[in-house]
């Protein structure tokens, strides 16, 4: 892909501050795909009358999600997280649920063990889970396949002072990942691995994307796991991380979005 650049800014990579090129992935010259490369932007109507209401959410865009990642994935069962809200006032009551200025991709490749094991504790989290929806226990256990996609949306301001920034992930060698512990994330009662990305060797080589003026009628969907590509040993990680957008002039207002993760099932 040919690089636009929409502006440089200073990513918070594992081993200190780098200054990075990010181009616009709105003119980018060849398709940008999320099996291929990660990540894309797609329109998706959505349902939903107030971004600001979790139980809303809930109900409404859930469903929505469900349908969404199973018509990209082709799965068999789509098992939908729980909204992931960031906006001034959830921050100000839960910290970890500000904007992440840290370069980063969800999982690593000890998920599959990690929501299989009835032993470890990510099932605090992921029961429950299974529960609202309805899903038998042993639906996660079962599966021959896990992939997971996560379902990024602007909800407050078209400019935001912090929208996010995607890599490619093919730019991003398996070398340049550190799995770093996550406890008690939002104050869940579980810890789960996370990949940390290094960029002091290659930074210059990460392939840096944002996509200006997010509407609501738009999804950024990427992938952070997919248990085949990590048994091939192939990229399943899609680095990512807020970064302060200099392009204005004047002083941007704070970054409202919603976060879906939608584990997707093969049988």
């Amino acid at each position: 892909m040919s690089h636009s650049e929409y502006t440089q800014a200073e990513l918070n990579y594992a081993d200190g501050e780098i200054t990075v090129s990010i181009a616009n992935a709105r003119g980018a010259s060849e398709l940008v795909d999320w099996q291929t490369n990660g990540f894309t932007c797609m329109q998706h109507h959505s349902s939903v009358q107030d971004w600001a209401d979790e139980e809303h959410l809930k109900k409404v865009h859930i469903p929505e999600i469900a349908e969404l990642a199973k018509t990209l994935s082709g799965c068999d069962t789509v098992v939908t997280y729980p909204p992931l809200l960031r906006n001034p006032r959830i921050a100000q009551e839960i910290e970890d649920f500000a904007p992440i200025h840290f370069v980063h991709s969800d999982f690593t490749q000890d998920y599959q063990p990690m929501a299989q094991d009835r032993q470890r504790d990510y099932q605090n989290f992921l029961q429950p889970v299974l529960e609202e929806l309805g899903l038998p226990t042993d639906t996660v256990r079962n599966a021959s396949h896990m992939l997971m996609l996560q379902f990024w949306r602007n909800t407050g301001p078209l400019q935001p002072q912090t929208p996010l920034a995607i890599c490619d992930a093919n730019s991003v060698p398996a070398t340049d990942l550190a799995a770093s512990m996550v406890e008690a994330y939002g104050g869940g009662a579980f810890t789960f691995e996370t990949f940390a990305v290094l960029g002091a060797k290659n930074a210059q080589f990460h392939k840096w994307y944002t996509y200006p003026n997010m509407s609501q009628s738009e999804v950024l969907v990427f992938r952070t796991f997919d248990s085949r590509l990590a048994e091939s040993g192939d990229a399943f990680w899609t680095p990512h991380s807020a970064f302060v957008d200099a392009t204005a002039k004047t002083k941007l207002p704070p970054r409202e979005s919603v976060e879906m993760r939608a584990l997707c099932l093969f049988n």
